[in-house]
């Protein structure tokens, strides 16, 4: 009896807790409605929660894997990331609702039934076909219909939708392209400025990060995400005092409710060899994040961080 007992307890799925919070990046706050969240698994809502008035949530009993994590207003997806669930330790993340529009707009179109919904019949049948064929992985059916829907209705979501698909298809030039079309047809849409500095910081392209940063700040000058771009960008060319002050404003904007600007400045101090800020900084990014304690470099990070020593100039400040 006592065996099968003991079998039985370890075939039984591992539990764990998921606690959060939503924010706005315009200014770091709550949403100003309660939204729903939910944990996907296999394209499917596995568990939903309501946020409360404060943004946060909790997830009990949730088996221990990977999901997304998806925000949702009424049938409108707002946000999507991804987040793990363990059965040890603390399970935390921190979910921003993008700021969608220079200069405070969240929210204008947000998912693909909205901007179909603002054009023709033929047009939101394309995009929604597109979305289906995307979330099955058929991303070059997914970008054969996004192509026809831009040339029905030219607007900055469909441009930059397809710049996405171009880029699960590894073709990257083309989907610089589709940003920039994006750019042109409303240069107030800030998502793609992510997307291409995303790009551009994979592929080491530094200088080219920097200025499509100024670009977007230029447009909105008080971005979280163009901050960061900004500072990554001048991290990586040397200019870590700017770097600081960029990270540090990114944080200020969203009130230190933001996990990334914190991995920033943790790089900038491990730059500078200031070993306790380093590690304050990267704990304080996996206590927003603490999914990101699984990911392999994440492993070498900390282990770095534990021998680190500081340099002579930091250990006499």
């Amino acid at each position: 009896m006592i065996p099968l007992l003991l079998s039985l307890a370890m075939m039984a799925p591992q539990l764990g807790t998921l606690e959060g919070y939503l924010f706005r990046e315009t200014d770091g706050g709550a949403p100003r409605r309660p939204m729903t969240v939910e944990l996907i698994d296999r394209d499917r809502a596995k568990y939903r929660e309501q946020t409360a008035a404060d943004g946060s949530f909790v997830f009990n009993k949730v088996q221990e894997g990977d999901y997304a994590i998806r925000a949702r207003f009424s049938n409108y997806i707002v946000a999507e990331s991804a987040v793990t669930v363990s059965s040890a330790g603390r399970n935390f993340t921190a979910v921003m609702l993008p700021k969608r529009w220079a200069r405070g707009q969240t929210f204008r179109t947000v998912t693909a039934d909205q901007l179909a919904a603002q054009s023709n019949r033929e047009l939101q049948e394309k995009v929604r076909k597109a979305v289906r064929l995307a979330a099955k992985g058929d991303f070059a059916g997914a970008a054969r219909l996004y192509e026809q829907a831009a040339a029905i209705g030219t607007q900055a979501e469909l441009w930059d939708r397809l710049g996405l698909v171009y880029l699960r298809l590894e073709r990257k030039d083309d989907a610089l392209q589709a940003f920039e079309k994006a750019f042109e047809e409303d240069p107030e849409y800030l998502l793609p400025y992510r997307h291409v500095g995303t790009v551009y910081l994979e592929e080491r392209r530094y200088k080219d990060l920097l200025a499509i940063a100024k670009r977007a700040l230029e447009i909105d000058s008080k971005w979280l995400t163009g901050f960061c771009l900004l500072g990554e960008a001048q991290a990586k060319t040397g200019d870590l005092e700017a770097a600081q002050r960029a990270a540090e404003t990114a944080s200020e904007l969203v009130r230190g409710r933001a996990p990334e600007p914190y991995l920033l400045l943790a790089k900038i101090r491990w730059a500078r060899r200031d070993c306790p800020g380093a590690r304050g900084h990267l704990a304080r990014y996996l206590a927003l994040n603490t999914s990101a304690r699984e990911l392999p470099e994440m492993q070498e990070s900390l282990e770095m961080m534990q021998t680190c020593e500081p340099s002579r100039s930091n250990s006499k400040e």
